[in-house]
């Protein structure tokens, strides 16, 4: 059914020569990041520097433009070139998402009164909201104002079509996600919350402290599949049509740099599909389920690596 509606997308919107450019444009990309260390030295240091709430936003645009506007001139398409509203508008949610991630001012909040690892704990579940709260304001006030005709909210909203197969589809994934969990740069990346490290914070329980970092990763991810699935393909539909996929997977893959070499790789896949998806049933309920169903299996195998097999991430 979900590889149905993939190929039936797929079939319609497919052109050699900018599929091509666009996939063969990714796959540089991934291999000049991970032979150069392009994230970890350049990307990841700008957060100390505290240029990140622009270099993020400048990078993310980029990959995104560099991407579509290529393949447009491949495919001689003058109308899409010519809108204003396809820059104005794909602008607006890249240069909002980068600056989600960028901002790292919370950096600052010396939080005196607290102990060290409570001071930790806040941290980390401020750094896992905080991108979610840049979104609630903008991303109402451009429902509400520019994209009334979008039903739901980009994609969440009553329509919940092939829901099952979703769940499928995750079913099918997760004997790989258990296979992965063995490798070096599982352990190393996995678990991102480690519990061990900060025993009773707030004279909370174990469980209790990994489960709120857990449902705030869970967040976080569903912050992840709105603007991706939501805006840069439901969202962006109405100006570009099909077209919304491909610029959307090449910046998906590219938030992925600082990941896993394999990671990164199946999000390349994973983008793609996810956004043909999106742009097939109009809502995008299936990849969250999938994309928190993987994040936190990926989790607990961290766990099971740490807990039961001993192995130190």
């Amino acid at each position: 059914m979900l590889f149905r509606e993939v190929f039936v997308f797929f079939k319609s919107d497919f052109h050699i020569l900018s599929y091509c450019y666009v996939f063969t444009f990714i796959l540089l990309g991934v291999i000049i990041n991970y032979q150069t260390g392009f994230y970890q030295n350049v990307m990841r240091n700008s957060y100390f520097t505290g240029d990140s709430v622009w270099m993020f936003p400048l990078f993310y645009s980029l990959m995104y433009f560099a991407a579509i506007i290529p393949a447009l001139l491949l495919q001689k398409d003058q109308r899409l070139l010519r809108n204003r509203k396809f820059y104005i508008k794909s602008l607006f949610i890249i240069i909002l998402y980068g600056v989600s991630i960028g901002y790292y001012g919370y950096a600052g909040w010396t939080f005196n009164s607290l102990p060290g690892e409570e001071k930790m704990f806040a941290f980390k579940i401020i750094s896992q909201l905080k991108g979610s709260a840049f979104f609630i304001a903008p991303v109402y006030l451009l429902k509400v104002s520019y994209d009334k005709h979008v039903e739901g909210i980009y994609g969440l909203g009553s329509n919940t079509k092939h829901i099952p197969a979703y769940l499928v589809l995750f079913l099918a994934l997760l004997p790989f996600i258990i296979g992965i969990s063995f490798t070096p740069d599982f352990r190393h990346a996995y678990p991102q919350f480690h519990p061990w490290r900060f025993g009773e914070v707030f004279g909370m329980p174990l469980w209790l402290n990994t489960f709120l970092y857990e449902i705030t990763y869970g967040i976080d991810f569903l912050k992840t599949e709105l603007i991706f699935r939501g805006l840069l393909v439901i969202g962006m539909a109405k100006i570009m049509g099909k077209k919304s996929v491909l610029p959307m997977a090449a910046m998906y893959v590219a938030i992925h740099f600082g990941k896993p070499l394999g990671e990164t790789l199946s999000s390349i896949f994973g983008g793609y599909i996810l956004g043909a998806l999106a742009y097939q049933t109009r809502h995008i309920w299936g990849g969250v389920i999938v994309h928190i169903c993987i994040a936190l299996s990926m989790e607990i195998m961290g766990f099971v690596q740490f807990y039961l097999l001993g192995n130190n991430p």
